[in-house]
């Protein structure tokens, strides 16, 4: 039996939001259009910025324009940076349970969009979706720990982690993982059909890019970035799924270099 709820709805997004939102529907976003909108959104400005010339892009000169900023993310990214904003805002932001701060929630994120660019940068793949979803796709545990630090369980949920997985933690708390939720959370979002079903089925895999996304999921998660068990777990996975072994630690190796 669950121990915990899935809310039965979430916040709605800001109708400054939803009118940047709709811009993504289209499948030629109007990047000008986008980038007068963020200028009139202070805040979110401010958060492509800060996260564009965080250390974990590797950038040799700081960048202090918003087209600027759109220009080095690309669109999709940028997108997922809005809703990570949102969702921020929207909640109390304690991670503790999942034993990492808002920092290095933020630092996963980034080094996720990074890490698919390296490692598949000569495959014919939409990188730039797999990169939002990349950024979003933990979103769901700013819902699950706000849900169990506000119902006083979070020393149970420690343990039962520590016994098995967070994923089976999350499953034995809330019926669903956190992935899950976040589909739920973007599909009330209106983001379209398979960006959601991309996030809700990463734990699942049936498609080559659900699968990318979860061997990247293991090898950067806020149980370690880029640590040997992770990699040990992620190449066990690319050989599982018949991705280049090779061409992955490559990829590792030359994120390691710019960023650590």
């Amino acid at each position: 039996m669950n121990k915990i709820t899935i809310p039965d709805s979430f916040p709605n997004l800001p109708s400054s939001v939803k009118k940047i939102q709709k811009l993504f529907s289209s499948h030629e976003i109007d990047v000008p259009l986008l980038v007068n909108a963020l200028k009139e959104e202070p805040l979110l400005s401010a958060n492509i910025l800060k996260l564009v010339n965080s250390p974990y892009y590797g950038l040799k000169g700081s960048v202090a324009s918003i087209e600027h900023g759109v220009a080095l993310l690309g669109v999709t990214v940028v997108r997922g940076i809005i809703m990570a904003t949102v969702l921020k805002k929207s909640f109390p932001l304690d991670l503790s349970v999942y034993g990492i701060s808002i920092e290095e929630f933020d630092k996963i994120c980034i080094l996720r969009t990074r890490f698919l660019k390296v490692w598949l940068k000569d495959e014919n793949l939409d990188i730039q979706t797999l990169s939002s979803v990349a950024f979003l796709m933990e979103s769901g545990k700013i819902i699950t720990s706000n849900e169990i630090v506000k119902n006083q369980l979070s020393s149970d949920f420690l343990e039962l982690w520590q016994k098995n997985s967070i994923l089976k933690a999350e499953k034995e708390f809330f019926g669903s993982d956190s992935y899950e939720i976040a589909s739920l959370l973007f599909e009330e979002w209106e983001f379209e059909t398979s960006f959601v079903k991309l996030i809700s089925n990463i734990q699942n895999p049936s498609t080559m890019e659900q699968k990318i996304l979860h061997i990247l999921c293991v090898a950067i998660s806020v149980e370690g970035i880029l640590e040997e068990k992770n990699i040990t777990l992620a190449i066990e996975l690319i050989c599982e799924y018949g991705f280049d072994k090779e061409k992955f630690i490559k990829a590792i190796e030359a994120l390691r270099e710019e960023s650590f």
